[in-house]
Order: C-alpha cells, then sequence, then structure tokens
C-alpha cells in the first residue's frame, strides 16, 4: 500500500521532480542534459521504484514464511525492522515530512495505518503462545 502511495506521490509532483533534476544538473555542470531528456528518465525512475519496492515486498514474504515455520530469527528480525518503521513513521505523525497535496496526505495516512498494523504484530509476536511455538516450550 505505501509502494503504491509513494508512487503515485512521485507521479503527481512529477514537474517538481524535473525542476529538482534540472537545477543539479546544471549545478554539477553536467552539459548536454536537456530537459526533454531528463523528463524520458522519470518512467525509468517509478519503473526502478516499484522494481525494488517489490523486491523488498518479496524478501519480506519469505521472511515471513519462515516465520510460520516457527523460525525464532525470523521473529527477531521482524520485530527488528517493525520497530524501526514504526520509529521513523513518528515525524508523519506530528506533520514533519509530509508531502503537499492529496498523494502527501494519503501517504502519510496510510504510513500511521501500517505502523499501528506493525506494533500490533509485534505483541501478537510475543506473547506467551508465540513464545511456546517458537521457542518450542512444552505446554503448560
Amino acid at each position: 500500500m505505501s509502494l503504491a502511495a509513494s508512487l503515485a506521490d512521485l507521479l503527481s509532483r512529477r514537474e517538481e521532480l524535473l525542476d529538482l533534476m534540472t537545477t543539479m544538473a546544471a549545478e554539477q555542470a553536467i552539459e548536454g542534459v536537456t530537459r526533454e531528456q531528463l523528463e524520458s528518465a522519470v518512467p525509468l525512475l517509478v519503473a526502478l521504484t516499484a522494481g525494488i519496492g517489490l523486491v523488498i515486498v518479496g524478501l519480506l514474504y519469505l521472511v515471513v514464511r519462515q516465520l510460520l515455520k516457527a523460525k525464532n530469527w525470523a521473529r527477531m528480525l521482524l520485530t527488528l525492522l517493525g520497530v524501526f518503521m514504526s520509529l521513523s513513521t513518528l515525524p508523519t505523525v506530528f506533520g514533519v515530512g509530509v508531502g503537499e497535496g492529496g498523494a502527501g496526505w494519503i501517504l502519510g495516512v496510510v504510513g500511521i495505518l501500517q505502523a499501528v498494523a506493525t506494533v500490533g504484530a509485534i505483541v501478537l509476536m510475543h506473547r506467551r503462545d508465540a513464545n511456546r511455538f517458537f521457542l518450542r516450550l512444552p505446554e503448560e
């Protein structure tokens, strides 16, 4: 969901991105780069962003599959990633770093909802029943 919102935000701010890329090319004295060339690079940038996002989703899927096989390392890795993701969402809660317009607002809301779901998943992964499952403790 966050990937889709990020891509929508990237596409909605296309002109701003092109202005930034043009300014960067001028500041670094890269000669021969035209705005039309930079415009043709935007679809490649969107495709690259989507590709990297899908690879990350695929890797997380593989870790979750290991979680279902009672691999404690997968639980610890997902806990660490979840805590990092939840803490990185804190500025969004206070309105810092949220993009402008509807796409930025949607991206902020999606980030907050994902953080809430992540904290819930972390709590569920560390309950007593889950500890028995992952540590293979005997039933009481």
